[in-house]
């Protein structure tokens, strides 16, 4: 989320770095209160995506926790980024 923060502050200015990343904190109290996201087995066992914004969201859901695996561009490539074995 640094790196995120960071491009934002560069490219945005700090206000609007600090708003996307108190929305992005929002989206994960909501993922791990609901059961949302779209399964990515191509991916890995049990790995969900879930977009926002100009990101997604890569994530295993259990009953208990979601962990972020990882929080890629739009634009990337989930299989080169995202290695859950």
């Amino acid at each position: 989320m640094e790196n995120i923060w960071h491009y934002g502050w560069q490219h945005f200015g700090e206000i609007q770095a600090d708003r996307y990343i108190n929305h992005l904190s929002e989206i994960f109290s909501i993922m791990s209160a609901n059961n949302i996201g779209t399964p990515r087995p191509e991916l890995g066992e049990y790995i969900y995506a879930l977009p926002f914004k100009r990101h997604i969201i890569y994530f295993i859901q259990s009953v208990t926790e979601v962990i972020v695996i990882r929080i890629l561009s739009q634009n990337q490539d989930a299989g080169k980024h995202v290695n859950w074995l």
